[in-house]
């Protein structure tokens, strides 16, 4: 269903912490410009548990909008009450985005039973289809891979995953174990290469604000067999990104962003600016790699 590599969005705001619309369409239609495969607004680089239902909703309806079907959107969904979870898919549907992303109940203790059940009712509650976030640093719940086959193979919406496990033994077993046409989309920046290279079906990463071209020329190249230039990519990006994650995201990738003039404001709270050290590092590694990506 999935495939290339998606762009993670942040959500920009204006020096009070508002939305930031005008922002918002600016960095979509850079990303289709320049060739970015698709769009996830309300992923965990947006911010989403710093923003009300309403915003949301707006949210949803300023990237669909501007995306104008050039480009397939996933809506994040990764609220905490399944209530809200619905509405915010169901809006998504509305609005004409091409998925949603669901994240397990994250806090709860829950288990596999329970994280089946939830997404179920999701899915019947709104007719779109499901790309399962896999994310164990941020929602504190590990699946092995049995347990996410299952999962991928009881609920026929699951059409995709974003795994943000680093765990690399798990990739092989679920691309390895889901359904045909089933996409396994990697959530690391530092782990697109190797995932590529066992069958992914791409990513859906961060980086994507900064260097669209470049992952886009990545992923080429390893569609293509050509590993020695997709991997002198990959290698250059992992300096960056030991810095642009060393602190919570997206508050390095906003710095980020500013530095290359492409501004989204301020993190709200509790998601603050980088520390001195990581905006030295920022200010040391962007400029050589954002001259590759601009050709």
């Amino acid at each position: 269903m999935l495939a290339g590599i998606h762009t993670a969005l942040v959500t920009p705001f204006d020096a009070d912490l508002a939305f930031d619309e005008a922002a918002m369409r600016s960095s979509v239609r850079r990303q289709i410009e320049s060739g970015a495969a698709g769009l996830c607004p309300l992923g965990g680089t947006g911010e989403p548990l710093s923003l009300s239902l309403a915003e949301h909703f707006r949210v949803v309806d300023t990237v669909v909008e501007e995306a104008a079907w050039r480009a397939p959107v996933t809506v994040g969904c990764l609220l905490g009450a399944q209530a809200d979870i619905v509405a915010v898919a169901r809006h998504a549907k509305a609005a004409g985005a091409d998925a949603i992303m669901l994240v397990p109940p994250y806090f709860y203790s829950v288990r596999p039973f329970d994280i089946e059940r939830h997404f179920a009712a999701i899915a019947e509650a709104c007719d779109l289809p499901v790309i399962l976030f896999h994310t164990p640093g941020r929602s504190g719940v590990r699946m092995g891979a049995d347990e996410l086959l299952a999962l991928i193979h009881g609920i026929p919406s699951i059409r995709g995953i974003k795994d943000a496990s680093a765990d690399m033994v798990l990739a092989g077993e679920v691309i390895s174990g889901a359904p045909e046409g089933f996409s396994f989309m990697q959530g690391l920046d530092e782990l697109l290469l190797p995932s590529l290279a066992m069958g992914a079906a791409g990513g859906i990463v961060s980086l994507g604000e900064l260097f669209p071209r470049s992952l886009r020329a990545l992923f080429e190249h390893a569609g293509a067999g050509e590993f020695e230039p997709a991997r002198r990519i990959q290698s250059g990006l992992l300096p960056l990104c030991r810095w642009i994650y060393s602190e919570p995201n997206p508050g390095p990738l906003k710095y980020a962003l500013e530095l290359a003039g492409r501004p989204a404001g301020p993190c709200r709270p509790p998601i603050y600016g980088p520390r001195d050290a990581t905006g030295d590092a920022l200010r040391k590694l962007l400029p050589p790699l954002l001259r590759a990506d601009a050709g």
